[in-house]
């Protein structure tokens, strides 16, 4: 297993999966953009929406690419990838090494509708909140398509529709507003224009089994598949 560079990844730690409650930082955009690092401010916010209470999460999975792209480490396998969100995260990860997670991610990775069928049986989601997130992940591959303006406008919309619901939970609200910042951030996110992995919608639904443990998880899982996919990682 080769040894990651922690240099550029100990940045991260300072702002990066400290807890899951609602005091997460994660939960605010403020946690990041407060931060005197030159490094994160020169990445700009032009994809942020401050009226979504978790735009914070799809910031670091942002950043945390933006580190991993700059720092010299590059894993072999899954073990190598979780050495290295677990620096990402500053030694506080959520994701462990048994075979279920990996499977998961996998099948997010290789077959991506069954993973989304599978995610969306979740006995936390209410019917509504599984209705809003078919509909998101069906128009997922036009919002990829498309110039980033008019995907962020679309996202814009359905974060304000779960943000006004009267039906929704506040769980659900925070699952549904958790893989919108995510989407919206790695859509627009420079560091992958170079493949179209950066625009997978396995990614996403990574995202998505994420936010239904944790915020952490939310960015943990999208960052596995993602590298993984940079990569040519099998898991």
């Amino acid at each position: 297993m080769k040894i990651v560079n922690l240099i550029p990844m100990g940045l991260l730690s300072v702002i990066l999966f400290a807890c899951t409650t609602e005091t997460d930082p994660l939960n605010s955009i403020d946690s990041i953009d407060n931060k005197p690092d030159t490094y994160f401010k020169k990445l700009g916010n032009s994809a942020g929406n401050g009226a979504n209470p978790y735009d914070g999460i799809g910031q670091s999975y942002r950043n945390a690419l933006s580190l991993y792209k700059v720092s010299s480490h590059k894993p072999d396998n899954y073990e190598d990838l979780l050495l290295l969100v677990q620096n990402l995260s500053g030694g506080a990860s959520e994701i462990t090494s048994d075979s279920t997670t990996q499977q998961l991610l996998a099948s997010c990775m290789n077959t991506p509708d069954a993973a989304l069928e599978q995610v969306l049986q979740n006995p936390s989601l209410s019917e509504p909140a599984v209705t809003i997130l078919s509909d998101f992940f069906d128009n997922y591959s036009y919002w990829a398509s498309e110039p980033f303006g008019k995907a962020y406008s679309d996202i814009i919309a359905i974060e304000n529709t779960t943000l006004n619901s009267a039906t929704l939970s506040d769980e659900e609200q925070r699952i549904i507003l958790a893989v919108t910042s995510i989407t919206r951030y790695s859509l627009h996110h420079s560091c992958c224009e170079d493949t179209d992995w950066g625009k997978s919608v396995g990614n996403i639904i990574a995202a998505l089994a994420g936010a239904l443990e944790s915020n952490q998880a939310a960015v943990e899982y999208p960052l596995i598949t993602s590298i993984a996919g940079l990569e040519k990682i099998q898991l």
